[in-house]
């Protein structure tokens, strides 16, 4: 009870009354096969089409001809390769939503690539042999002093150059005389960076991988390098003076100069002059400044003293510094402190202190840090490609930080990449020379530097195996095969298109079955060509939850521009989800026209053609016949299930009720931990019945009035006492499922003309 403890007015909300039951979708479909790419772990992927199709699982399946011979002389295994034409065939027939889990040989590989480390950057501007100045992607690594290999065409030239400076803005590097050996080719030649902090031999390595086993990874290619995710301002020490003062120098190009006032100016001290950098050579005396080189600059100009960067630290160490956004580093990140003329590359020791940042180690006093000098994060930017499809990552982290980051490698490959993946554990990267990076001597003529992925990738279908369609349970999400399909709630009809094993077919009634909110939709192996084996073939199954039909169709192959068998399972599957959206799960999914296949075989599009007498013997065993009947086409001619219990012997009457428990099911969960008393009890029925007269109004039930359709009882006489005190609530349904006229009889006699009576 609500407690009322102060004078006042109340608004409540109560919630009383039925609640709304949806009915649930029955139109979607599970398949379970071999794809020429995709995902091969997680839940299954959903496609609406089949261009969606092929473009998340290729297009056709490669096989030797030794794996083709193997399947097709087994009917035990049928013919896996096919399952590309039969998705093809389930969305011509009007089927809308299609899971597919993809089955992987046991036996399949990915293909791989173990990453170079260190830094590379590639040239990006043009430049003549003997040039003094190379425009680089990035400078990362690069300090003056440098030692840079410069590799032209794909070799590497000798002797190394020497940085003689370099300029973080323009991206440029510059040299001393003779300078560049070779003319250079922006986006084919690079340089490697000599001389970085890496780990001694054998290093740290890191592999990528595929997302997926098979030979397709081979054709994916990557760029790997390292990237400055923030370049950030040093702070300078508050306590520092900042004088400013002007020259009266009246010439340009001298190196001492005249200014107004030389105090607080001291020997060491750096300017700023015009935008220009400049360090005092002497103490200041009359009125003067000697400079470090001429200033370019007339008379009137402000200079301007630049206070040093505070360093502080335990003892002599100076490895804690303010940075202006110290919020984008973290614990481990990789960074350069760049003075301008010198570099000094570390990790940050711990997450920063609002703008104070401890290094690991002390920046040297070579490396003169001054107002506006930078420290730079660096981090790893991924590129991929595939057959027009390209991933573009940036930001990516080296190192796992004190916490897990979704930007470390790993993760964010996992959850954003389609195409890569890092294989096993990635190691923390602790150093600049240990960066993982592609190596643009191996990159793909042309490609922007992009390396494939070029070892293993192996779909290896010659070790293929009906297990492989059953699948393991590893859990929700770890599931393969089969198994998988449950991870979807929403499935209603299952399928593993052109697979005629027992094995397998036993494994998909069985889940159905188990699950009970599906139904499986099984083929016949190919050899079984003639209504005797088709019988025979038939006489193990019995079960309410799946449906036969026969024969196999004809259909065109788009990929081999030929016309070509497959089983009928997906076809039939796209009209059971075409004659539900239609009309409704009610309606029998026969007599109705099979789309998509290709009549110039001389059978109509059908393996077989089936007269009248033949499905006499095929239809009592509940065998679905498919037939061609002359002006109205090649027709699905049967609606029965595979079971000898004849009140369940009706496709649509199990899929309707199906459809009914599903949707009481999710409805009604609200009703768990109510009071078990009559409110609630009323409730349930006024709900189920709301939801069972909207059912008979769409012509889904028998009978001319809506308590002749159905009935629901949920009272004392529906549970004792003992139920009650045991937490049992039980309600009893009862439905008149609508039959399919599968025999309609006219009984037709002669009538003979009576002569009127005379009066």
């Amino acid at each position: 009870m609500p407690e009322y403890l102060s004078p006042g007015v109340y608004v409540e909300e109560i919630d009383a009354g039925p609640k709304p039951i949806e009915g649930v979708s029955t139109s979607t479909a599970g398949a379970v096969g071999v794809t020429a790419r995709g995902p091969d772990q997680g839940k299954p992927v959903l496609v609406t089409s089949f261009a969606d199709f092929q473009r998340q699982f290729g297009g056709a399946v490669t096989v030797d001809d030794a794996t083709r011979r193997k399947w097709s002389a087994d009917a035990e295994l049928g013919e896996f390769w096919s399952f590309p034409l039969a998705v093809k065939g389930f969305f011509d027939n009007g089927g809308q939503r299609l899971y597919v889990r993809r089955a992987v040989a046991s036996g399949a590989t990915k293909a791989s690539l173990q990453l170079a480390s260190g830094v590379s950057p590639m040239v990006s501007g043009p430049a003549k042999a003997g040039g003094l100045v190379l425009k680089l992607e990035h400078l990362i690594g690069v300090a003056t002093g440098t030692a840079l290999t410069l590799v032209v065409n794909g070799v590497a030239q000798a002797p190394d150059l020497a940085v003689q400076g370099y300029d973080d803005q323009k991206q440029e590097v510059t040299f001393a005389a003779p300078g560049l050996p070779l003319d250079v080719v922006a986006g084919r030649d690079f340089v490697v960076v000599r001389g970085l902090p890496a780990t001694p031999a054998p290093g740290v390595a890191v592999d990528l991988e595929a997302s997926a086993a098979g030979a397709w990874g081979k054709s994916v290619s990557v760029v790997v390098k390292p990237m400055v995710a923030a370049s950030l301002n040093l702070l300078a020490d508050p306590a520092e003076k900042r004088p400013v003062t002007d020259t009266t120098t009246d010439a340009a190009n001298v190196a001492v100069i005249d200014v107004a006032s030389t105090a607080d100016f001291a020997q060491g001290d750096w300017v700023e002059i015009a935008g220009a950098r400049y360090q005092l050579a002497a103490a200041p005396a009359a009125g003067q400044l000697t400079l470090d080189r001429p200033l370019t600059q007339p008379s009137g100009t402000q200079v301007r003293r630049l206070p040093f960067v505070k360093r502080a630290g335990a003892g002599t160490a100076k490895a804690i510094v303010d940075v202006w956004g110290a919020a984008s580093l973290y614990q481990d990140a990789l960074v350069e402190v760049d003075s301008g003329t010198a570099k000094h590359f570390s990790r940050v020791k711990a997450a920063p202190q609002g703008r104070s940042v401890e290094l690991v180690d002390a920046i040297p006093d070579a490396v003169l840090l001054l107002e506006g000098h930078r420290i730079r994060l660096i981090e790893l930017d991924v590129s991929a490609a595939y057959a027009g499809t390209s991933e573009a990552l940036q930001g990516l982290r080296v190192s796992r930080g004190a916490e897990p980051s979704a930007s470390f490698l790993p993760t964010r490959l996992a959850a954003a990449s389609g195409l890569v993946r890092v294989r096993g554990a990635m190691p923390d990267i602790f150093l600049l020379g240990d960066l993982p990076r592609t190596d643009p001597g191996t990159a793909i003529r042309g490609s922007g530097g992009r390396v494939a992925l070029s070892a293993g990738g192996d779909d290896n279908l010659a070790s293929l195996k009906v297990d492989d369609f059953v699948g393991a349970d590893g859990g929700p999400g770890k599931r393969t095969g089969i198994l998988a399909l449950e991870d979807v709630d929403e499935i209603s009809i299952c399928l593993v298109p052109g697979v005629t094993s027992s094995v397998v077919h036993a494994a998909l009634i069985q889940h159905c079955e188990a699950l009970q909110d599906r139904f499986a939709v099984i083929d016949p192996p190919r050899q079984v060509d003639t209504p005797d084996k088709v019988r025979a073939w038939r006489e193990p199954f019995d079960t309410k939850y799946a449906a036969l039909y026969w024969p196999w169709i004809a259909v065109r192959d788009p990929f081999a521009s030929k016309t070509v068998d497959v089983a009928p399972s997906a076809h039939v599957a796209g009209i059971y989800a075409r004659v539900d959206v239609e009309r409704g799960v009610h309606k029998a999914p026969a007599n109705e026209v099979i789309r998509g296949i290709d009549q110039s075989n001389g059978k109509h599009g059908l393996q077989l053609e089936i007269t009248k007498r033949e499905q006499d013997m095929l239809n009592p065993k509940a065998i679905n016949a498919l037939r061609f009947f002359p002006n109205r086409g090649t027709r699905v001619w049967g609606a029965r299930c595979l079971t000898s219990d004849m009140a369940w012997k009706y496709v649509s009457v199990r899929r309707l009720f199906i459809f009914v428990e599903e949707s009481i099911d999710e409805g009604t969960q609200w009703v768990v931990f109510e009071p078990n008393d009559e409110p609630t009890w009323a409730r349930v029925r006024q709900s189920v019945s709301n939801f069972l007269t909207s059912v008979w109004r769409g012509g889904a039930l028998q009978g001319g009035k809506a308590d002749e359709a159905f009935f629901v009882r949920c009272d004392h006489s529906t549970m004792s006492q003992d139920d009650i005190d045991n937490g049992r609530l039980i309600c009893v349904i009862g439905i008149a499922p609508v039959k399919p006229a599968e025999f309609v009889i006219f009984r037709i006699q002669q009538k003979t003309l009576e002569s009127k009576a005379q009066a």
